[in-house]
């Protein structure tokens, strides 16, 4: 603390000291000095050095509080900062935080779209090849055939319908299975292939959903659709995803 802030605490500690003691002004007669309460300059000289250490020793203290009230307010102001210097860490790492969840569940969502898109195309083709053979049901078997409207086997005719949407097949029912990808009876898709036969593989069918197969069945009924477990499947095959 300066020099001015304590004079001026003297001051005001010795005007409030003068008050309340009852000391009166200094009075002077014919040169010397005579106070109110009759005691004389010695006496008054003693008394004024007793006061000034009083008043100065209550000055001390004074600063001292005043200097420890101003030091406790900077304290108070610096953990103020401190703690709002913590509440925006705080805030920012939230923010941030909550920014990084919306970013990941932005990413969860597309890719979840992405893989409902990408289900629903796969749904529709094998969908798209049920319904392309569908549009040849009651045309007639001929063994060997290949024609969708003239005439196919049952190789042939599920040859035939693949390959209008780009996929080669082999030839005959049993190459057909061993060239598929097999599936559980508890898998099957429409889309899928159904094989049968005793021993060997000698028939195949396009499985085309709830149950259902249609099939090149043979020269007196033609292509007809059928129960696909009619006979006892011996394995499921796809050539598609």
């Amino acid at each position: 603390m300066n020099n001015k802030i304590k004079a001026i605490l003297m001051a005001v500690a010795v005007s409030s000291m003068v008050l309340t003691q009852g000391v009166s002004a200094a009075q002077f007669d014919d040169g010397e000095q005579v106070f109110s309460d009759g005691t004389d300059s010695s006496e008054a000289t003693g008394s004024v050095s007793a006061l000034a250490s009083a008043l100065a020793k209550q000055t001390e203290e004074e600063t001292q509080k005043f200097v420890a009230k101003k030091e406790e307010a900077a304290q108070i102001r610096e953990e103020r900062r401190i703690e709002k210097a913590e509440n925006a860490s705080e805030k920012a790492e939230q923010e941030k935080a909550a920014a990084l969840e919306s970013i990941r569940q932005t990413v969860e969502d597309a890719k979840k779209k992405a893989a409902e898109e990408a289900e629903a195309k796969r749904v529709a083709k094998r969908q798209a090849v049920v319904d392309f053979a569908l549009q040849f049901e009651g045309n007639p078997y001929v063994y060997g055939g290949t024609s969708l409207t003239n005439g196919a086997d049952c190789s042939g005719f599920v040859m035939s319908v693949f390959a209008n949407f780009g996929y080669s097949l082999p030839r005959v029912a049993a190459a057909q299975c061993d060239a598929s990808t097999k599936k559980d009876i508890s898998q099957i898709e429409p889309g899928d292939l159904v094989f049968y036969g005793s021993g060997a593989i000698d028939h195949v069918a396009l499985y085309i959903g709830d149950g259902k197969i249609i099939h090149a069945s043979g020269a007196a009924t033609g292509i007809k659709i059928s129960n696909y477990d009619y006979e006892q499947p011996t394995a499921i095959g796809t050539f598609m995803e």
